[in-house]
C-alpha cells in the first residue's frame, strides 16, 4: 500500500514535486540529446539523491522538510517498501548524475580531439 499525502507535510510535497518537474525537463533533455542535458543531469541527479537522503534516511531532524522512515509513526504508513523505494531512487538520481558527469567528460575529450 502506498503512503498518501496526507502524512506528509506541505514543504515535502512541493519539494516533491519540484523534483518530478525537474526530473522529467532533464529526462526530457537527455532524449532529446539537449546540449544542457549532462549539465541538468549532474544537477538533478545529485540534489535529488541529497533531498531524498536527508528527508527520508536521516531523523526528523528538519522539522518540515523531515519524513523520516526512522522510528515512524505507525500512522506513517511507512513499510519495507517505503524503504526499497526510497534507496532505489537515491540509487536511480546518483546513476543519473554520475552519467552526466562521465558524458560531460566524454563530450570534453571531444572537443579536444
Amino acid at each position: 500500500m502506498r503512503r498518501g499525502m496526507d502524512v506528509i507535510s506541505m514543504t515535502v510535497m512541493v519539494a516533491g514535486t519540484l523534483q518530478s518537474i525537474l526530473a522529467l525537463v532533464t529526462a526530457w533533455l537527455v532524449f532529446t540529446r539537449n546540449r544542457w542535458a549532462p549539465n541538468a543531469a549532474i544537477v538533478v541527479g545529485f540534489a535529488s539523491a541529497l533531498g531524498f537522503f536527508v528527508v527520508h534516511l536521516l531523523p526528523d531532524w528538519f522539522g518540515p522538510f523531515s519524513d523520516s522512515f526512522i522510528n515512524a509513526p505507525p500512522g506513517a504508513g511507512v513499510t519495507g517498501f517505503s524503504w526499497f523505494a526510497a534507496i532505489f531512487e537515491i540509487a536511480a538520481d546518483l546513476a543519473i548524475g554520475i552519467a552526466g558527469v562521465r558524458q560531460l567528460r566524454l563530450t570534453d575529450r571531444r572537443q579536444l580531439i
